[in-house]
């Protein structure tokens, strides 16, 4: 029994409007203010919340209040007596009530029907024994009880405010609330954490998640946990690790009867480690409740390592034998080494969850279904799957090719479609076809590999069996099928050949968005989708569609290189070079190597980016890693984008010999396939900017004629032909200024940013008229623009009508454009006289202009100059 005395009318004036101890509690505070207020008058009120929830901080608080005013205060333990009547200037404060004896609780009663009684009791809400229960029943009749609930982030804030002695931060709020589950106990510890080592501490374990909790905090839940019966703690335990909140279920995984669950629950709730939660599950009766987040990671650290592992396998088998999900648990005892029981099938069970969304977790478990006792065999083909689609091709083929036989029974099919897979991706489109193609069911998945191979025959021919296997959904054998009839219309002759494909194409991509990573295919209809629109000059529908590709990833990680390279290729004709760099960096990320059929589309990009940019220096760097891409992949109609890039890269750099065969192997392909417009328009506007860089007139002929002729057949090739003869009448300096804005302007509405901004600038660097050349100059200025990203500071800014760059020993150069345009007319042999007047300016700009070009090359000399001037521009 505690007693003591006011110390002065001074003490009670210095007195604090708000208590620290009763902060963000409204019912506490309410009822602290109430004797304050009259602290002479009756008070009889109870004061209910679990553990922590703030009772003892409230009694404390009252005896402060108490002494202040010259009231006697005196705490009732287990054991004591209670006076009765109570004496004039005396407070009875009675702390965990549910503690009591029955015979103490029934004197407590008795004072409590006192109505000039003053008395506080508190308690937790479990157990209530019928003592308690009647004591609570008189003391309701005069007040309504308190509820200590607990702290909203609000709350949280007003109490660290308090204690900190400033603002707490709404955002420090939010994480000292996520961390505490509001109950006010711990958010006391963890602000005197703070305030012993900085705010940091708390937030870095909020954004860690890991098991590490503040030493302060840990003392204190270590306690609480310790002080539990062995029946409660356990149950915590198990909540902490993942059991279910359906009562039967967590019955049924600590081995109890419902009854004593039932008496768990209150205990547990009553200790307040158990804390309502929003998301509770929508079963009738289920446990509504979450152990707060600091309070399950000390459960788990301080159980035994064995306890929990057992109760976590209890988990796992117990979701199996109800047919839930097993991934969350089968994850937790991933590299445990467990054995036996059900594991075998909980963790295959749970590698089959996982192989859409994570199929590198996918093959992680199936391995541990292995460990624990299941027959390899058993999982291997679904090894070699997860494998394929984790983008691990090494581990797929190691795994699936000796399935590969006829003699495998019902897993040869799908072991082949792992094989022809990898294939695909390492650029043997052609053969992974013929194998599929020999696999009664996989017909319209080789259709892709033979039309780009050149065998439409044998592709229309299988497409048409209508040969459906059981090896895949109706919705992916529909997609496959619609991809299929797609790749075949895009051989069409007529002006109805690209819509056609373009619209089977999308629609096969939009049926396997829904179904996510878990589809093994050697290519992606979204791919499929967006090269048949690129060829056919349809960037918006191209970046839609590999758009959506990106956020649903169907194909798994394997296919993510894929589209994002496709995505980086309508970047880079847009003239948008950060996005380009973006792309092509997340589709190497985490990756040691790319995969032969992505690493050509990378190695053409950083040559086409290069070009693009005038960085002579960075295209001649980017063409030793092209010329092995090129030879690492054999020439099918789906390299022909990267093919052209690369012929146009060649011209530039004066190694047309290091890319004939393939293109020679182009020209054949598209012949045995008919010479489809859609697929020959784009390949005859490299080869025709192939031949321009190269200065070779009659070639250009020869790529405008075949523009021309399938002008009336292809809106791209309509859109090109102008271009196209703007491009060789320029070669003769015959420039129509009007025409050739004209053509710019066209290119410019299909996408085509960069060309048609140079297409401008080089017919008004060829025309000597004065007005034509500055009308040019401004058309091509103002398409660079209109596709120009906003800059960074990281490089040079892209644009329409490109910079040059050239390294030597002092490191890269870059002209501007003006320097650009006098550089080209000192190489066309101009006096500076000549230049200033085409360019309007004075021949002493002129002047300046070469002077400081020579400065920053370092030419000793006329001929060196040239040359140089040659490196970075190109010839006249």
């Amino acid at each position: 029994m505690d007693a003591g005395r006011t110390r002065g009318p001074a003490a009670a004036e210095a007195e604090p409007r708000h208590d620290p101890m009763v902060a963000g509690l409204p019912g506490a505070v309410a009822l602290l203010t109430a004797h304050r207020a009259d602290p002479h008058a009756g008070l009889a009120a109870a004061v209910v919340g679990p553990g922590g929830s703030g009772k003892s901080a409230l009694v404390a608080a009252m005896v402060r209040s108490a002494r202040r005013r010259g009231l006697t205060t005196r705490r009732i333990r287990s054991g004591d007596s209670v006076p009765f009547p109570s004496d004039e200037d005396s407070l009875l404060l009675v702390d965990d009530a549910h503690a009591l004896e029955a015979a103490t609780l029934a004197e407590l009663t008795d004072v409590a029907d006192d109505p000039d009684a003053r008395l506080v009791v508190t308690a937790r809400p479990w157990p209530c024994p019928r003592a308690l229960s009647t004591l609570w029943l008189t003391l309701g009749r005069a007040r309504a009880p308190v509820s200590l609930d607990p702290l909203d982030v609000v709350g949280v804030g007003e109490r660290a405010s308090v204690l900190l002695g400033a603002r707490c931060p709404p955002a420090l709020a939010a994480t000292l609330a996520r961390l505490s589950g509001g109950s006010p106990a711990v958010v006391d510890r963890l602000v005197a954490q703070m305030r012993d080592t900085g705010p940091r501490v708390v937030s870095a374990a909020a954004e860690r998640g890991s098991s590490e909790v503040p030493p302060g905090v840990l003392d204190l839940l270590r306690h609480e946990v310790q002080g539990l019966d062995d029946g409660p703690r356990r149950l915590l335990l198990a909540l902490a690790v993942g059991a279910p909140r359906v009562p039967a279920a967590l019955a049924d995984v600590l081995e109890v009867d419902r009854t004593t669950l039932d008496d768990h629950l209150e205990h547990a709730r009553a200790s307040g480690l158990l804390l309502p939660a929003a998301d509770a599950p929508a079963e009738l009766g289920a446990v509504a409740e979450r152990v707060a987040p600091l309070a399950r990671r000390t459960l788990v650290r301080l159980c035994a390592a064995d306890e929990r592992l057992g109760l976590e396998r209890r988990i796992a088998e117990q979701a199996l034998a109800r047919g839930a999900s097993v991934l969350a648990p089968a994850r937790r005892l991933l590299g445990a080494g467990l054995r036996g029981g059900d594991l075998p099938r909980v963790f295959a069970a749970a590698g089959d969850e996982a192989l859409a969304s994570a199929p590198q977790l996918a093959g992680a478990l199936y391995v541990d279904a292995v460990a624990a006792g299941a027959a390899p065999e058993s999982v291997v083909l679904r090894r070699a799957e997860a494998a394929a689609l984790a983008g691990d091709l090494d581990t797929a083929l190691r795994l699936a090719d000796p399935l590969t036989s006829p003699a495998a029974g019902t897993d040869y099919p799908r072991a082949v479609a792992v094989v022809a897979t990898v294939m695909a991706h390492r650029g043997m489109g052609r053969r992974a076809a013929a194998m599929l193609a020999e696999v009664p069911g996989l017909g319209d998945l080789a259709v892709p590999g033979l039309v780009g191979g050149g065998e439409p025959a044998r592709a229309r021919e299988l497409h048409d069996r209508h040969d459906d296997g059981a090896h895949a959904s109706t919705t992916v054998r529909s997609a496959v099928a619609l991809a299929a009839e797609g790749l075949l219309a895009s051989l069409g002759q007529g002006p109805g050949a690209a819509p056609a494909a373009l619209s089977d194409l999308a629609r096969a991509a939009s049926l396997v968005e829904p179904l996510g990573g878990g589809i093994l295919l050697p290519d992606s209809p979204a791919a499929l989708a967006a090269l048949v629109a690129l060829h056919a000059g349809d960037l918006e529908l191209a970046d839609s569609v590999l758009r959506r590709a990106c956020e649903t990833a169907p194909g798994g990680p394997a296919l993510v290189p894929r589209h994002r390279l496709l995505r980086a290729w309508v970047a880079m004709l847009r003239g948008d070079v950060a996005a380009v760099r973006e792309h092509v960096t997340a589709a190497g990320r985490g990756r040691v190597a790319l995969e032969p059929r992505d690493e050509l589309a990378a190695a053409a990009i950083e040559v086409g980016t290069a070009r693009r940019s005038g960085d002579s220096a960075a295209l001649r760097a980017a063409w030793g890693r092209a010329r092995e891409a090129l030879v690492r992949h054999p020439v099918d109609l789906y390299v022909l984008l990267p093919l052209g890039e690369l012929v146009v890269g060649a011209a530039r750099l004066r190694e047309q010999a290091a890319v004939r065969s393939a293109w020679e192997a182009a020209e054949n392909l598209l012949e045995s396939l008919g010479d489809p417009p859609l697929w020959r328009a784009t390949t005859s506007w490299y080869g025709l900017a192939a031949a321009i860089t190269a200065e070779d007139v009659g070639g250009a002929g020869r790529h405008l004629d075949t523009l021309t002729g399938l002008a009336e057949r292809l809106p791209l090739a309509a859109a090109l032909a102008p271009a196209a003869r703007v491009w060789v009448a320029a070669l003769s300096g015959e420039v129509d200024p009007v025409v050739v804005e004209t053509a710019a302007r066209g290119l410019h509405r299909l996408g085509w940013t960069w060309d048609g901004a140079r297409l401008a600038g080089e017919a008004a660097i060829r025309t000597r008229d004065r007005r034509a050349m500055a009308t040019l100059l401004a058309c091509a200025r103002s398409l660079a623009d209109t596709g120009r990203p906003a800059t960074d500071g990281t490089g040079p800014e892209p644009s329409g009508i490109p910079t040059s760059g050239l390294a030597g020993d002092g490191g890269e150069v870059v002209l501007s454009e003006r320097e650009r345009e006098v550089a080209r007319l000192v190489l066309a042999g101009l006096t500076h006289k000549q230049i200033g007047t085409r360019l309007y300016i004075s021949a002493k700009t002129v002047e300046h202009h070469v002077a400081r070009i020579r400065q920053r090359l370092g030419s000793t000399s006329r001929g060196e100059l040239f040359a140089q001037l040659r490196e970075l521009v190109g010839e006249p």
